[in-house]
């Protein structure tokens, strides 16, 4: 039977490949003369928890990749035409204004409507508005914007108490918005920094801290180690062989790319595969260094779960689920016949009103209506026209 090396040793065995699967289990401790040790255990659970966070990131991504076409072959038909019956409008009221029979307060509804119509349409894109907002506008959307960026200017001054430099570009919203949050930044490291301090002035470390930061360290080192023993086994640069050679390349950038990322299962399965070690050698290792490993795959399964939860929050937002809602086929089905559905009632309504507004009657009582509404507590004034 070939020896196994052990998996802190300084030295660097020969190279085979072994083929194994992706999942972390492959690593699972096996109990050798005596039962598993509770660091031990640990050590299998957490293996378990990131295969667990592992299958649910890829399950999500299957599911979330096969509804994406059918989402937008849906959607996307629907989308466009209620930007074209938009446009229509817009160039509707436009004509409608440069005609008699309304009076002034009608003829401003209209233009209110017009410049927020033409406005929504700017944001996507189209550029052709621009021209007809400001010969509606009593302001330019230049102007608009100037404006709509020195009120967040004043109010973030207002809130840190301080101007904010002209280091950087602040000619629209959305900078003073990036730099408003860089100053936030600053602020909360500033802050959390003082605490830190602040605390470590008034007391010592309490023994749990000194071991959680032992550990830490220990952890660290471990990661190191386990990294350096592998890249000096594959490293490409040590091989004659060109094939070889190439298979190193390939094995030495998974190694970077899983260090990177602090992912120690992969760096473990990548031992495996080479026969660089064992899940025996791994069992046989002090108990100390078994604490190293489990704190380290306490992290990745943190971080696990961290990912997994923006994409669930990415999801939900890209395919309009509620908040509360599980990705899931059947979910993603049901919210999009139900965006579909109300898609399709919406155009309907903005037909029978392009239509129907020719009648001067009716646009009329359409101006008003939608004054109505556009007046009640829940509603943005004119964000598109309302039923």
């Amino acid at each position: 039977m070939r020896h196994q090396p052990d998996l802190f040793s300084d030295g660097t065995p020969e190279i085979h490949q072994q083929t194994a699967g992706n999942s972390a289990t492959v690593l699972k401790l096996a109990a050798q003369d005596a039962q598993l040790s509770p660091a031990q255990q640990r050590f299998n659970q957490l293996l378990a928890r990131i295969d667990k966070l592992k299958d649910q990131f890829a399950e999500m991504q299957v599911i979330c990749d096969a509804h994406r076409p059918v989402y937008h072959q849906v959607l996307t038909p629907l989308r466009e035409r209620h930007r074209q019956y938009m446009r229509d409008m817009v160039f509707f009221l436009d004509g409608r204004l440069q005609r008699k029979g309304l009076n002034a307060r009608q003829k401003q509804i209209a233009a209110d409507i017009l410049c927020n119509l033409s406005m929504q349409l700017i944001a996507q894109g189209d550029e052709e508005m621009k021209s007809l907002h400001d010969k509606h506008s009593s302001e330019s959307l230049a102007q608009k914007e100037q404006a709509a960026m020195m009120d967040m200017r004043d109010m973030i001054e207002d809130i840190f108490g301080e101007p904010l430099t002209d280091d950087d570009s602040l000619d629209t919203v959305q900078d003073v918005l990036r730099a408003g949050m860089a100053r936030l930044r600053e602020a909360e490291a500033a802050e959390q920094e003082a605490r830190q301090q602040a605390q470590a002035r008034k007391r010592k470390p309490s023994a749990t801290q000194l071991k959680a930061r032992a550990d830490q360290e220990a952890a660290e080192t471990t990661l190191r180690k386990v990294f350096r023993q592998l890249a000096s086994a594959v490293h490409p640069d040590r091989e004659n062989d060109p094939v070889e050679r190439d298979r190193k390349t390939v094995l030495m950038s998974e190694a970077n790319a899983a260090y990177d990322r602090r992912d120690l299962v992969a760096l473990l399965q990548i031992q495996l595969r080479i026969e660089l070690t064992d899940t025996a050698s791994i069992a046989r290792m002090a108990e100390e260094k078994i604490v190293s490993l489990t704190v380290l795959l306490k992290q990745q399964a943190q971080e696990l779960e961290s990912e997994l939860h923006k994409q669930r929050h990415d999801a939900r937002r890209e395919f309009s689920l509620k908040s509360y809602e599980t990705v899931s086929v059947a979910h993603l089905r049901r919210s999009l016949r139900a965006e579909e559905s109300s898609f399709e009632r919406d155009l309907t309504a903005m037909q029978q009103d392009l239509q129907q507004l020719t009648d001067d009657k009716y646009l009329k009582r359409w101006l008003k209506d939608q004054k109505q509404l556009s007046e009640e507590p829940s509603a943005n004034v004119f964000d598109d026209w309302k039923y």
